[in-house]
């Protein structure tokens, strides 16, 4: 073989492997700004541009856990919040309001409302697709199946609030609605176009016990983020959080899953610092989060 064939079959070589490689910054990495509770707006917008990360959940900013009590979310503020947003090529992808839906008492039940109402307004305006609330609870005093349909009610009002507009209203599997097969049901006959679901494996599996499979294979449909952190289960429904990568979390299985399906959504990492002041601060959690998803096949 001469030089010229020689230069022609090694490009077409390294072409070839290039075409059926899989380039793992398709990836699109998000985080919970549980993870700094001590930052303003822009330096979560600043790091997460350093760190790798393409759009932040909005879990409170600073001393704010509820931002609509936040004067970085005052109206006077969202031109130059879309702009800020725009200019660091992140993007706001969720408001995680403290709204819980299983509330039938009938005060209790119009405050949570009224609080998502001002959520999903705030999110249409900041061109943010989502909004997140937890079902939450399953009423003590009442059966299972009042609490349900309680909880799927209250959705319900949600979703015909949002139509009209873009925005989805995403339930956290959280509290007691965390079985897979509940959250379908909870899904099912309602608008798609407004629904959809935070997948938490750690929370989900802290107390069903279901494998990544029987989740995803459930609930994909309805699948919007992908929500990982890692750890350890302890017994009596207890946890250790740790770094990803260092605890038990079958984080690799569930990438498989995901890409094996073509997920196109993001990955998004949720580091309770703001409800653990132990854990290690976000400087380390969470460019670790992406160095290790990155390194995974």
């Amino acid at each position: 073989m001469n030089r010229k064939k020689f230069l022609q079959t090694s490009l077409g070589i390294l072409i070839g492997s290039q075409a059926f490689s899989k380039p793992k910054n398709k990836r699109k990495f998000c985080f919970n700004t549980l993870a700094c509770p001590d930052w303003s707006l822009q330096e979560v917008l600043t790091n997460a541009q350093k760190y790798g990360y393409k759009a932040v959940e909005i879990r409170g900013i600073k001393g704010d856990v509820d931002i609509l009590n936040s004067p970085e979310f005052a109206p006077s503020r969202i031109t130059d919040i879309r702009k800020m947003s725009e200019d660091y090529g992140v993007k706001i992808l969720n408001l995680n309001s403290s709204v819980v839906l299983h509330e039938y008492e009938p005060e209790k039940r119009t405050k949570n409302l009224e609080t998502a109402k001002r959520y999903i307004d705030l999110a249409q305006h900041l061109d943010c697709p989502y909004v997140r609330v937890f079902p939450d609870k399953f009423p003590k005093e009442k059966s299972k199946e009042f609490a349900l349909d309680t909880i799927k009610s209250n959705y319900e009002k949600l979703i015909d609030y949002c139509k009209g507009s873009k925005v989805k209203v995403l339930l956290d599997a959280h509290g007691d609605l965390v079985w897979s097969e509940d959250l379908l049901k909870m899904m099912q006959g309602l608008d798609k176009k407004h629904v959809g679901i935070i997948w938490d494996f750690f929370n989900m599996h802290l107390i069903t016990k279901e494998s990544p499979q029987k989740m995803y294979e459930t609930l994909k449909s309805y699948i919007k983020i992908v929500q990982i952190k890692d750890g350890f289960f302890k017994p009596n429904n207890t946890y250790e959080y740790t770094l990803t990568g260092k605890g038990e979390v079958p984080i690799n299985e569930i990438l498989r899953i995901i890409e094996k399906d073509n997920y196109k959504g993001f990955i998004s990492f949720e580091w309770e610092k703001r409800w653990h002041p132990e854990l290690p601060n976000p400087e380390v959690a969470l460019p670790s989060f992406v160095e290790y998803i990155q390194k995974q096949f």
